[in-house]
């Protein structure tokens, strides 16, 4: 589905609405912590930079897993993300080992489940408590919304029952879902909570400069999920590094970490996650939210038109499952 001229300025001046205050600043008893932005509806503020827990264990090493989590939390990130299916469970086991133990009180934690029946996401939600080495998590979410199918299925087998009452009973704080791969479905679950009056507290889909130009999350999802205060976290900012290579087709210095990250720092985005293999690219990541300046409506504009000619289904590949 291509986004018509309208959606396309449409989605360029999101961030004019509803767009989160980045506070910038501050410390805690770790040290210093990243800017921040407010999450949820009871005002409570993350780190705008979360550490993506699925490269944690990529290495399968625990040394490199213990000098990602100490760097992300020297260079002040407090927002931890994982899921049950991350590497079997080792990225849950490396937070059990190097994350929570001393700093639980500090971070905030989130996992994911993609089950699709509540007695297994049950069981998921026991498993990940008992590697994080924790007796909640900050947020729970409804992992990998493939279709509107899906989700129709993870409904009637009672998953949406089974988050309400984690939290209800306040062994997650928060609950939401995520996904990359159909925004009909994102819309279909929307919309059934609004029907049923069921809030959600965060999404967490696909946000980057390729993303309104074919088959947009931004355009379509983004506009429920301010109607309904719901928190936007975004994913694959750089499009799983896939749009380097493309970008060599553009004119040089449209596509850089800087440019990519400061796109999606400049929509109404909570937290932005992003997964690093090296903390050399913590490093990165957290410098260009230290040093970001807002990017305005025209700049923008302009790297979205820089981009569309290598926008569409063979960079975006994981937006292939439809309803």
């Amino acid at each position: 589905m291509m986004t018509t001229r309208r959606d396309f300025l449409r989605a360029a001046s999101a961030a004019a609405i509803l767009s989160p205050v980045l506070v910038r600043g501050g410390s805690d008893n770790l040290g210093k912590v990243l800017p921040q932005r407010v999450f949820g509806r009871n005002g409570e503020k993350v780190t705008a930079f979360g550490l993506g827990g699925h490269h944690v264990g990529v290495a399968k090493d625990a040394k490199v897993a213990q000098a990602l989590i100490e760097r992300a939390l020297e260079r002040g990130v407090r927002f931890f993300d994982n899921a049950v299916m991350y590497q079997n469970g080792l990225s849950e086991t490396f937070y059990g080992k190097f994350l929570t133990p001393k700093y639980r009180d500090q971070v905030f934690l989130t996992t994911k489940s993609v089950r699709t029946t509540a007695t297994e996401a049950r069981q998921d939600f026991e498993d990940s408590l008992g590697r994080l080495k924790t007796d909640h998590v900050d947020l729970w979410q409804m992992h990998a919304f493939l279709s509107v199918e899906d989700v129709k299925e993870r409904i009637a087998n009672g998953v949406v029952d089974l988050f309400l009452e984690m939290r209800e009973k306040k062994k997650a704080r928060y609950i939401g879902f995520t996904g990359h791969s159909s925004q009909e479905a994102h819309c279909y679950f929307l919309d059934f909570c609004k029907e049923k009056g069921y809030q959600m507290d965060s999404c967490l889909m696909p946000v980057n400069l390729v993303d309104p130009h074919y088959d947009s999350f931004l355009i379509h999802v983004l506009p429920k999920l301010q109607e309904q205060k719901i928190s936007l976290l975004a994913m694959k900012s750089m499009v799983f590094g896939k749009i380097f290579a493309r970008g060599k087709e553009l004119a040089p210095g449209v596509i850089t970490p800087k440019n990519l990250h400061e796109y999606v720092y400049s929509l109404p985005v909570s937290c932005m996650l992003s997964g690093c293999e090296t903390v050399a690219q913590v490093d990165e990541n957290t410098a260009i939210l230290e040093n970001f300046q807002s990017m305005d409506d025209e700049r923008r504009k302009d790297l979205l038109a820089a981009v569309e000619k290598i926008s569409g289904p063979s960079l975006e590949y994981y937006k292939n499952k439809k309803s």
